[in-house]
């Protein structure tokens, strides 16, 4: 994964808007370590959407899929802290664009679509293995 001062400034531009309108409720060491690990992983994500060309490389679609997976405890923390924060707008399902204002919760949906694609499947109950 690239690292870059670019994606540094991501992070933080992410981290304002939300501190901006979350009430101090991240001043809260536990909260604040949800915001940072959502975020980081966010904005890794975002990097390697910009990067992929079509169809990612197996080795890098396997290690996105697990740096999203090591972070699902902290992208469900941060949803329920959204719904309860009269500070921050919400909304569900989003549009065939790339977020470009580093909506947060937009990436978190993004990534859990991702997983649907890299989850293994087994090819003997699909139709295409000659079996009806």
């Amino acid at each position: 994964m690239l690292f870059s001062p670019e994606m540094d400034a991501m992070q933080a531009r992410m981290k304002a808007i939300i501190l901006r309108d979350s009430e101090g409720f991240f001043d809260d060491p536990k909260e604040s370590e949800d915001l940072q690990i959502t975020i980081r992983i966010a904005c890794e994500f975002f990097v390697f959407l910009r990067q992929s060309k079509d169809v990612p490389e197996l080795d890098e679609a396997e290690y996105m899929a697990g740096t999203i997976r090591s972070g699902l405890d902290w992208f469900f923390s941060m949803a329920h802290t959204g719904g309860i924060l009269t500070g921050l707008k919400l909304q569900r399902g989003f549009g065939p664009k790339l977020p470009s204002s580093g909506l947060l919760l937009s990436l978190v949906q993004m990534m859990f679509l991702f997983m649907t694609v890299c989850f293994p499947s087994f090819l003997s109950f699909s139709s295409e293995s000659g079996s009806d």
